[in-house]
């Protein structure tokens, strides 16, 4: 059993739940990257996992919390309690809103928005990104399959489809988000594949213990439906949320425990939770009404709780100036002004393939100047010129 009794159970359960916690708190980094002030950073993630995180997880998985189906059935919410296996309120919402607050609090990088158009803004690698994503998408199993807290007897049954309804909603949002991203851009974006699949995950989270596959998949395609729409709103609300967190997080999580009110199906919520709930699509005594109704109550109260303290550290923040940085600090980059160094080494190195090139004396690397150049970091093309990291592109 992954959870016993006894005081070694305490401990797994503790950094199980620390994992969590920590979880929803990274979260907010990727929407106020750029601009967001270190110690700013340390301040909310510390009022995140002490008093914001702690109170939601109490009401939606404790054996004492007013929304939870764990408790006695006689005082579960609506008779049934909330169905969010391991987490796309508990914690993705909670890491999504207060990403956006944060977001909005914060403003828009410097050259993000001109002239009233919107400003591609480079990042580092997308290499980088991929492979983080494929880690997100592993230790994904380890949330999802973990959150049956055993894994023996019928814990190991649940467990199993876990597995798989985490992997199919992944990759169907995955497809979906490209494809999307294709038909309405033109072109193939690596990022919102990375993002759909997350958007999936995201999605599945709630209801992976309770929904059969075949819901898994649709389940998929619409949180990658819900990931895309839900970031072309920011942008069109201006709102600069550097790596999509909270239409990932925030959105998908809404629509991932929407969708375990909708299709979660009699037996499996009997084997996961052991009650007689089902979703609002099937018939269980009257249940699936009340089912969905838990599900949206505990969606409105956490948006609310989430909210109010977020909008208080933020506006706090803010008007202490604690929490953005100064216009040379962020023309600089943060990594220089405020940890003393660059996160990345961006000198190109000679390759044994420039040897091959027919036209030596051609550049590599041309620049175009669509926002404000990095100052300290730049690129070497192959005849010693330099190029602001910024604005640098590869030519044929």
């Amino acid at each position: 059993m992954l959870i016993s009794s006894g005081i070694n159970a305490e401990y797994a359960f503790f950094l199980f739940q620390w994992a969590f916690a920590a979880t929803a708190a990274t979260i907010v980094s990727g929407a106020v990257a750029e601009r967001c002030r270190v110690m700013a950073y340390f301040v909310y993630s510390f009022m995140l996992t002490v008093f914001v995180y702690p109170v939601v997880v109490h009401w939606g998985w404790s054996s004492t919390g007013w929304a939870s189906a764990f408790v006695d059935a006689e005082d579960r919410l609506f008779g049934v309690g909330v169905i969010d296996f391991a987490g796309s309120t508990v914690v993705h919402m909670v890491g999504g809103l207060t990403a956006l607050i944060g977001a909005i609090f914060l403003g828009p990088r410097t050259g993000k928005y001109v002239g009233g158009k919107v400003q591609t803004m480079v990042f580092q690698s997308s290499t980088f990104q991929t492979l983080g994503t494929l880690i997100l998408w592993f230790g994904w199993y380890g949330f999802n399959c973990g959150s049956t807290l055993g894994l023996g007897g019928v814990f190991s049954d649940v467990a199993g489809k876990v597995a798989v309804t985490t992997t199919l909603a992944a990759a169907s949002a995955g497809v979906t988000a490209t494809l999307i991203g294709f038909m309405a851009e033109g072109h193939i974006d690596i990022s919102r594949t990375n993002n759909g699949i997350l958007g999936g995950l995201v999605s599945i989270t709630a209801g992976c213990s309770v929904v059969d596959p075949e819901l898994a998949f649709v389940i998929g395609i619409l949180g990658g439906m819900i990931y895309y729409g839900s970031s072309q709103l920011l942008v069109y609300l201006r709102i600069d949320d550097v790596v999509d967190a909270s239409p990932v997080h925030f959105f998908c999580g809404m629509w991932g425990t929407l969708a375990a009110g909708l299709f979660a199906e009699p037996t499996n919520v009997k084997m996961a939770y052991g009650t007689g709930s089902c979703g609002l699509f099937y018939k269980c005594n009257g249940n699936g009404g009340k089912q969905f109704g838990a599900n949206c109550v505990f969606i409105l109260a956490v948006t609310a709780w989430v909210g109010v303290f977020a909008v208080i550290i933020f506006g706090v923040l803010s008007l202490l100036k604690l929490l953005r940085v100064s216009g040379e600090t962020e023309k600089m980059g943060l990594d220089l002004k405020e940890h003393g160094g660059a996160a990345y080494e961006m000198t190109r190195r000679k390759s044994v393939w420039d040897s091959f090139s027919k036209d030596k004396k051609k550049p590599r690397y041309e620049s175009h100047r669509s926002v404000e150049p990095t100052e300290g970091v730049v690129i070497e093309n192959p005849n010693g010129d330099t190029a602001p990291t910024t604005t640098a592109v590869i030519t044929a």
